[in-house]
């Protein structure tokens, strides 16, 4: 079961257990997922371990009340979106008003009515659904920026890197195939952002294609990168696999980007290897290694959630954005494939450490 497909989690923090099994018997009707905390303190320390969709929230608990409670979930960032519906015998103005301040979507009071409590629960839950899908869409056109700025600085980059190189080409035409290359690339991306507007729409166009052409197309777009750092690339790819893929995205936002990641935590006078192998009739699986500085299994769980982006610095203060493993992840499963990431860290594993990434892409003939 997908994300979009699980059903949406409430959490009631009451201190009467009457409350909780009359509210509990209510909600599971709807078909929602159902955590019970009986005061503050634990409610909160439960957001260590679930992030609900939306909170019940008893006012009047011993030790932590609802009020301070909400207070301390809305000073969280990682809580302070999610939505609190208060339940309380206290209706004066003043509570209500005050529960409002401290960031509470709405106020239910005791006895509720159980179709007047569904339908407030049922709203904010679409109000939580359509902010979050505000929030994917805001994310994806900052993935695009990030595709114009970093994907259109590889063939640039190329392109002055030859012409600084020019006294070592014997004539113009040899410049003349390694220039267009760059150029082609370069319009590519640009229309990569066509591309992923039609991912959105679910209509990007796969093809039967050369893993070895468009790995070596991605290699020459980063040689001087590679050669800058002294970090040597080795490519060791059958020349007879085939893979069902989108080719500019495939080149500029998947090859590139871990290609890009590989040297940025790779040290000097170090490695990258690609290899390929066919697994079986339909599959065929690319492995991207590096010898860097690896990542902790923390930051490996977290590498293709939007909302957990981290941008770290390279092995020689190389910057990024943060957004370019959600994007590859995105495309790979667009072409029906997945990812995997392996990982050892420099601190946890001194003696041998860094990344293999491997996609697992349908093959094709």
């Amino acid at each position: 079961m997908t994300e979009k497909q699980k059903p949406p989690r409430v959490m009631i923090v009451d201190d009467t257990p009457q409350n909780i099994q009359v509210l509990g018997t209510t909600l599971r009707r709807e078909n929602y997922q159902i955590y019970v905390a009986q005061n503050g303190l634990q409610a909160l320390g439960m957001m260590n371990e679930i992030l609900p969709d939306l909170i019940l929230l008893d006012v009047m608990m011993p030790e932590l009340d609802g009020f301070e409670t909400c207070k301390r979930l809305k000073a969280e960032e990682r809580t302070r979106h999610i939505p609190v519906i208060f339940l309380t015998a206290k209706a004066e103005t003043n509570d209500i008003v005050h529960g409002f301040e401290l960031g509470a979507v709405d106020y239910v009071t005791k006895p509720f009515n159980a179709t007047e409590l569904l339908i407030r629960v049922r709203t904010q839950l679409e109000l939580k659904s359509s902010r979050d899908e505000i929030e994917r869409i805001s994310n994806e056109r900052k993935a695009l920026v990030h595709i114009l700025c970093h994907d259109l600085a590889n063939p640039m980059s190329t392109m002055i890197s030859i012409l600084n190189m020019q006294d070592f080409f014997a004539t113009f035409d040899e410049m003349r195939e390694l220039l267009l290359s760059a150029v082609e690339n370069g319009l590519n991306v640009i229309q990569l952002v066509r591309e992923m507007q039609a991912l959105d729409e679910h209509r990007l166009n796969l093809e039967s294609l050369n893993l070895l052409s468009m790995v070596t197309e991605s290699e020459r777009l980063l040689q001087a990168r590679f050669q800058d750092k002294q970090v040597a690339l080795h490519i060791n790819i059958p020349n007879d696999i085939q893979v069902q893929v989108e080719r500019t995205s495939f080149v500029n936002s998947v090859i590139n980007n871990l290609l890009t990641n590989a040297l940025k935590f790779s040290y000097p006078n170090t490695e990258v290897n690609l290899t390929a192998e066919v697994t079986n009739a339909h599959k065929v699986i690319l492995r991207i290694q590096d010898f860097g500085i690896g990542m902790s299994e923390k930051l490996v769980s977290g590498l293709f959630d939007v909302h957990k982006t981290t941008s770290r610095r390279g092995t020689e203060g190389e910057q990024g954005t943060g957004f370019g493993m959600p994007l590859v992840q995105k495309f790979v499963e667009a072409y029906g494939g997945e990812i995997e990431v392996t990982s050892s860290s420099e601190k946890e594993h001194p003696k041998q450490h860094g990344t293999v990434i491997s996609l697992h892409l349908l093959r094709s003939e």
